[in-house]
Parts: C-alpha cells; sequence; structure tokens
C-alpha cells in the first residue's frame, strides 16, 4: 500500500517541479522581452539591464540564468537576428514597433540560436507575451513572424 502511495507522491512532485520550472521560463521571457525593449529604446548595456533587473520584485520569479541567457544573446546576436527577422517579414525591422520587434528578436533567438524548447511552445509564449504588451494587431503579427521563422528553421 505504501509503494503506490509513494510512487503517486513522486509523479506528483516531478509533474510540480515541470510546472514550476515552466512558469520560470514564462517569467523570464516576459522579462526578457522588457529588457530588450529597455536595450532598443535607452541603448544601455548588458550589465545596465541586469542591475536594473536584479531589484525588480519579478526577477526572483524566473531561472535568472535563462533570462541572462535570453538578454545577451539577444544583445550579441541582434544583427544575424535582423537578417532572420527581414527574410521571414515583408516590412523592413526599422518600421516594425520596438515592442513587437523586442518580442520577436527574443523568439528568434531562441528558436534560432538557442534551440531548448520545442518551437510550438515559443509561438504559443511569444503570442500570449504581444497579447499583454502589444496592440490588438501584434497576437497575428508576432505568430506569423514567428511561426514562419520556425518553418524556415525546422524545414
Amino acid at each position: 500500500m505504501l509503494v503506490p502511495l509513494l510512487l503517486n507522491y513522486y509523479l506528483w512532485r516531478m509533474l510540480n517541479q515541470k510546472i514550476i520550472n515552466s512558469n520560470k521560463n514564462i517569467w523570464s521571457r516576459r522579462l526578457a522581452l522588457q529588457a530588450i525593449y529597455s536595450w532598443n529604446i535607452n541603448g544601455i548595456s548588458f550589465e545596465e539591464i541586469l542591475s536594473n533587473f536584479k531589484v525588480e520584485n519579478d526577477y526572483k520569479k524566473c531561472n535568472q540564468s535563462y533570462f541572462k541567457e535570453i538578454v545577451s544573446g539577444v544583445i550579441n546576436n541582434y544583427k544575424d537576428i535582423d537578417v532572420i527577422i527581414e527574410e521571414n517579414n515583408h516590412l523592413d525591422v526599422k518600421l516594425v514597433n520596438m515592442v513587437e520587434m523586442s518580442i520577436i528578436r527574443c523568439a528568434a533567438y531562441e528558436l534560432c540560436f538557442l534551440k531548448k524548447h520545442d518551437y510550438k511552445i515559443l509561438i504559443s509564449e511569444y503570442t500570449k507575451l504581444s497579447k499583454k504588451f502589444g496592440t490588438n494587431d501584434s497576437p497575428k503579427y508576432v505568430n506569423a513572424i514567428v511561426d514562419s521563422i520556425s518553418k524556415s528553421k525546422n524545414g
């Protein structure tokens, strides 16, 4: 009788940990897009961004190494990322609003450079973020571009 209880408890703990890790990744992406937006607007360094975000209460909710990985990756690869975005977009990247551009840059970095998570998860997550931070049309636009990038990189 004890074995099934322990097994159920073990499975519950595993599922609970996956949910916690998933939530931390969601917070990491959310804060990363805000950091990239700040970088786009203010032109501040990665170190300045990091020191600003470390004092935020929400920073404790994220996977801090994952946040750093996304932000530093976008900053260090933004020229290549912008080429990828232009290849999958009918607009010049200079014409895309900064919120959408920040979201798409983070998504493109995760899809093309980081490659840690399934593209379906990334499309869903970044589309949700565009609903929260973008305009009414942002989710459709972000979804289309991120999906196009995903298809071009994953075949």
